[in-house]
């Protein structure tokens, strides 16, 4: 069945992009909307068939192992490994009592230093055939990058760069990889593994789309013409989770319509689908997974205004926004309705030392530290202004910046600015006031401002 919901023409684009980073022993990670079918393309991949249709003769050397992080026991380091281990066992029948030997330590122990030299022999153990290429894909990976320690990904980048050529990793985030740590730098050289080749995974092209609503057509008795097919595809843009959603739409509405013709039916679903919850849910599984200064220049394009360039070629790079012959456009009109209805939040910052007094959005922040206090007031004062950490740390603690001879560190600073954000922003996972710009400092950001 799976081999009917996907042909080999599926995705064609992305897949070969992918598959030819893989070919050359890259790496690199796919961003793409909520709800766009990220995690069915890489069980899509993992298919024999489809790796001889883009490696050739030579793709029994590559071993695919899907490491889906929803599934992980918890958010920790050793997890991760633990989960790596587990989905690499059985890839090789010869070897397979060693990895599991390694996997039940690592089970037994939680230790992050036990499961990080587990998963090193695992993969030593895997490449001692010079042929061998293994393919670690790594599903759902915001949550994991955006928490966990850098020690977790320096591991990741060691073990690249001891099997250079024969270990790739395919990475699956919802956001832009940049936007989800404040500590970049920690992390760089994975960060710079994985950021060489960026791949947008959006909506279903004309003939993907076509093809998924004929398959839940078949699952359902339901009969579609070309046309009826052609309206669906404009309607939901090509986006797998609203596509399902008017589908189950219709089929409710043709059994409560006693089994009358479907172009009935779709006929008068049409014009109240953007009010359907259904439809309403999936606008909202997308737009909730957006950053706010996403949220705003979508709502600004609403009202026919101008966006920032690099705004919109990350909003086009997700799926959000097409290029037609002369404008830009909402991937789906369904979408763009959603966006006309919501209205950016107003935002209003005070901070005033003489009352000593923090409001933020109209909540006052009364639980701040003295230092808190001072950070935030030096940023607020200096608003607009990229501060650098030197400069922070000889203003906030009053002392000369020196890490080598026992002054604040870089790490005390961070820890700072992340308590901070923890008590004035309304998701401390993506900033709207207290923003990082890597590898130049800190700058407090005035509401509107992108």
């Amino acid at each position: 069945m799976e081999q009917d919901r996907y042909t080999l023409t599926y995705r064609a684009a992305e897949a070969r992009q992918v598959m030819k980073w893989i070919a050359a022993g890259q790496s690199g990670y796919l961003i793409g909307l909520r709800g766009a079918g990220k995690s069915n393309f890489l069980r899509f991949l993992l298919r024999q068939d489809v790796r001889r249709h883009y490696l050739g003769q030579d793709y029994a050397d590559f071993v695919f192992a899907l490491v889906d992080l929803l599934a992980l026991a918890e958010c920790a380091e050793w997890a991760v490994y633990e989960l790596m281990l587990d989905r690499l066992l059985g890839v090789e029948e010869e070897i397979v009592e060693k990895i599991a030997a390694l996997h039940r330590e690592v089970r037994r122990s939680r230790d992050p230093l036990t499961a990080q030299r587990a998963v090193e022999r695992c993969v030593d153990i895997l490449c001692q055939r010079p042929a061998q290429r293994i393919i670690l894909l790594f599903d759902a990976f915001d949550a994991v990058f955006r928490a966990l320690a850098p020690s977790l990904f320096r591991c990741l980048r060691a073990i690249r760069d001891a099997h250079k050529g024969q270990v790739s990793y395919i990475i699956v985030v919802d956001d832009e990889l940049a936007c989800l740590r404040d500590d970049l730098i920690e992390v760089e050289h994975f960060y710079r593994l994985v950021s060489r080749n960026v791949c947008g995974l959006g909506p279903y092209n004309e003939a993907d789309a076509g093809q998924m609503i004929r398959y839940l057509a078949s699952q359902r008795s339901i009969e579609l013409s070309g046309g009826d097919i052609a309206r669906l595809i404009k309607l939901c843009g090509g986006h797998a989770g609203l596509l399902k959603a008017i589908m189950s739409l219709l089929w409710d509405a043709h059994q409560e319509g006693g089994g009358s013709a479907e172009l009935e039916v779709l006929a008068e679903l049409v014009p109240a689908l953007g009010d359907k919850p259904a439809v309403q849910a999936e606008c909202r599984k997308v737009w909730d997974s957006l950053s706010e200064s996403e949220q705003t220049a979508l709502c600004a394009l609403a009202g026919e205004a101008q966006a920032d360039p690099h705004m919109l070629h990350r909003l086009k790079r997700m799926g959000l926004l097409q290029e037609g012959r002369s404008e830009t456009f909402f991937f789906s009109p369904l979408f763009a309705d959603f966006v006309h209805q919501q209205a950016p939040p107003s935002k209003s910052v005070i901070v005033s030392r003489s009352h000593r007094e923090v409001q933020i959005d109209g909540r006052c922040v009364e639980t701040l530290t003295e230092l808190e206090f001072e950070m935030l007031c030096y940023l607020y004062r200096h608003r607009g202004r990229v501060c650098t950490k030197d400069e922070l740390i000889a203003n906030v603690y009053r002392q000369r910046y020196d890490k080598m001879k026992g002054g604040v560190t870089d790490e005390a600073l961070q820890t700072l600015i992340s308590r901070l954000r923890a008590k004035i922003e309304p998701d401390r996972r993506r900033p709207r006031y207290i923003v990082t710009l890597r590898g130049e400092g800190y700058k407090f950001v005035e509401p509107g401002e992108r």
